[in-house]
């Protein structure tokens, strides 16, 4: 009992001391420039990470084939890329101990994250939450326009491809607005965002997004306010960029509407 004691006092005065002697922001730096008495990652424990990945198609219909989907680690290190396997598993081998987050990519999926992986090296594996990836959606919304009607804002235009007439609930397509002070608002640049809208299905494809000028409450009244629309899945993928603190839409077709503005009513 006492030796375990000893040792994981031990460990956790390197892993403190390692944090406080690294000095060179790169994750890469080369740890010939480790300062004396500090450690590096070459001597922090190693060990194995692994997770599960459940890929659908833009509706939520699970696929039967989840591979190819690539999982790295961004953090202490940017490299120890790994790919999943058809059942969905995927395993980062001899990975240092270190806090992560885990970043998923495959083309027509988008790329999302887990944020915050604790993982602690060792015999054991660390085991990440697993996740559900949905296809990036088809939707494009274009031509959009704003009118206001006393304190009711709506935003209309055309979503393609046009859903038929009696489409399910389930199937049906969803956009997301988002608001910004200036022009270059989009999708990883905006204050602020209301929930998805869903579109009715059935006619041309135009669609009509309405809300009130009180639900947008980053902004002032007599304000300028520039909106953009995307389309989205219903499940979005979304994180919180520790950075940034914003709310990253994984799940969003990257072609957006125009921008439009209006004055805040």
């Amino acid at each position: 009992m006492r030796t375990t004691v000893l040792i994981g006092l031990a460990m956790a005065g390197c892993m403190i001391l390692y944090a406080c002697a690294k000095t060179s922001p790169d994750p890469m730096a080369d740890d010939s420039l480790t300062p004396k008495g500090a450690i590096s990652s070459a001597d922090l424990p190693k060990g194995d990470i692994t997770g599960f990945v459940k890929l659908h198609d833009e509706f939520g219909t699970p696929k039967a084939d989840n591979a190819g989907m690539i999982v790295s680690l961004e953090g202490l290190q940017t490299a120890f890329p790994a790919r999943t396997r058809p059942e969905g598993r995927f395993t980062i081998t001899n990975a240092p101990a270190g806090l992560y987050n885990l970043s998923y990519r495959k083309e027509e999926f988008g790329n999302t994250k887990l944020i915050g992986i604790i993982h602690t090296g060792g015999s054991v594996p660390t085991t990440a939450p697993p996740i559900n990836i949905w296809e990036t959606p088809r939707t494009i919304p274009a031509n959009l326009t704003v009118s206001i009607n006393k304190l009711t804002i709506s935003l209309t235009g055309i979503a393609t491809p046009v859903q038929p007439a009696g489409t399910a609930p389930e199937q049906q397509r969803r956009v997301r607005v988002f608001f910004g002070r200036d022009d270059k608002v989009n999708a990883l640049n905006y204050t602020m965002t209301l929930p998805q809208f869903t579109l009715a299905p059935g006619g041309t494809g135009a669609f009509s997004l309405n809300f009130l000028a009180d639900d947008l409450l980053s902004f002032k009244p007599g304000e300028r306010v520039y909106a953009i629309v995307y389309g989205i899945t219903a499940t979005e993928n979304a994180y919180v960029d520790p950075e940034t603190k914003r709310t990253i839409y994984a799940g969003i077709n990257p072609t957006p509407s125009n921008v439009v503005s209006f004055v805040l009513p």
